[in-house]
């Protein structure tokens, strides 16, 4: 019966109710999204490097290296001599050297040249290959493709499908003269190689061949149309093990001619520099979150004594001081749960969409699943919210009625 008088007292005063309600949604909205966006970059951009133990490349900027052959963005630093893959390969601390080739794409969507070894890649001991086929079958012979799950569903790409790349990293390049034929389709990796149509890198050396040869012609004569036939853009090692994946590090400081990273190190050391600017926005998303709970929980408050009056003629009318202060405790919880419910939801359907929009710009994957950092958020919110309806339940309890009436 409280909770009944609590409810009709709110739809008494609808605007008045909505409004406070309202303020609780905006601020459980906004907490909630600083929440998800905190842990949800630095999870995404973490777990696209764990198939990623080593990466060997060109002289040049890590992060740039990184970023071509982690998250396929963003153009080559330049290649590495095919002798130095076969030095990789046959190495004692190397239980897999893998051959990437990048420099090309089909409508914006990069083409990745690989040794047919990515297939059987684990990124852990023990754990499933990391690239594994929904549809058809890997690639057997030059100028057949595997389609990564995005770009498959972006493309409408299917087994027995053809297309032809373009050379560079952007779309609207120079079209190659071959055509590559679909053979099979990726299950989804919640991570950047979603995007790749993955081709034998033996077909990047001949379809960069012709194009060679074809500009040379043009240019200066055909002399140089084989100069870059059998480099490579970048080498994934998997090591032994931990141990020789240091000793291996360590030895490789001596080669010249290319640099090998370890690319969560290098994630790690991006968010070193980003830490300075990271707290900047956390003290100032901290303060917005602060000053939002403060107003929510004076929004609950002064809803709460602007029901003095109401709460006197109850009592006129024979209800307890016992009654009043569960009603007015049931009127902040169910204006407080109605913020609350609407606030996450309205924040996780805007984090959702701007996931969404990340993960298309950037192939950056954020973790969508709820999270105990969220969900402290919102047990904390309600708490608060609630806590802030017993101030007015304790001076409605000790007041005289008489002077409201």
């Amino acid at each position: 019966m409280r909770l009944v008088i609590a409810w009709r007292n709110l739809l008494a005063k609808p605007v008045q109710s909505g409004l406070v309600a309202l303020v609780v949604a905006i601020t459980i909205a906004m907490m909630v999204i600083i929440t998800l966006f905190a842990g949800g970059i630095q999870t995404g951009l973490v777990r696209a490097t764990e198939p990623f133990d080593l990466i060997v490349g060109a002289k040049g900027s890590p992060n740039q290296l990184v970023l071509n052959t982690v998250f396929l963005q963003d153009a080559p630093i330049g290649n590495i001599d095919h002798e130095i893959y076969e030095q990789l390969a046959a190495h004692p601390l190397v239980a897999a050297a893998i051959p990437l080739a990048f420099g090309d794409n089909y409508k914006g969507y990069p083409i990745v040249g690989a040794g047919d070894g990515i297939f059987q890649h684990q990124p852990k001991a023990g754990q499933p290959a990391w690239l594994q086929l929904a549809a058809g079958h890997t690639f057997v012979q030059p100028f057949e493709a595997v389609i990564g799950a995005k770009a498959a569903r972006d493309l409408g790409l299917k087994p027995g499908d053809e297309f032809k790349s373009v050379h560079g990293w952007v779309a609207g390049g120079q079209g190659h003269d071959q055509s590559y034929r679909v053979v099979g389709i990726l299950q989804p990796v919640s991570g950047p190689y979603d995007q790749a149509i993955i081709v034998s890198i033996s077909s990047i050396w001949e379809a960069h061949e012709h194009h060679e040869t074809a500009v040379a012609a043009d240019a200066a004569g055909a002399s140089q149309a084989h100069s870059h036939e059998h480099e490579v853009t970048a080498v994934l090692v998997k090591p032994k093990g931990y141990g020789e994946a240091m000793r291996l590090y360590q030895q490789f400081q001596q080669v010249e001619g290319a640099q090998m990273i370890f690319p969560a190190q290098v994630i790690v050391q991006l968010f070193a520099i980003l830490g300075q600017g990271e707290q900047v926005l956390k003290i100032v998303a901290y303060v917005i979150i602060v000053m939002g709970l403060l107003v929510m929980a004076l929004s609950v408050y002064l809803s709460a004594l602007s029901r003095a009056r109401d709460r006197a003629i109850l009592r006129a009318l024979g209800a307890g001081a016992c009654d009043i202060f569960t009603i007015i405790l049931a009127e902040s919880a169910i204006l407080t749960i109605l913020g609350v419910l609407a606030g996450s939801l309205t924040g996780r359907g805007i984090y959702w969409l701007l996931a969404g929009t990340l993960e298309n710009k950037t192939a950056i994957v954020l973790t969508t699943g709820f999270t105990a950092a969220e969900g402290y958020v919102i047990l904390g919110a309600t708490v608060f919210g609630l806590l802030a309806g017993v101030i007015p339940a304790v001076l409605t309890y000790r007041t005289e009625i008489a002077q409201h009436l």
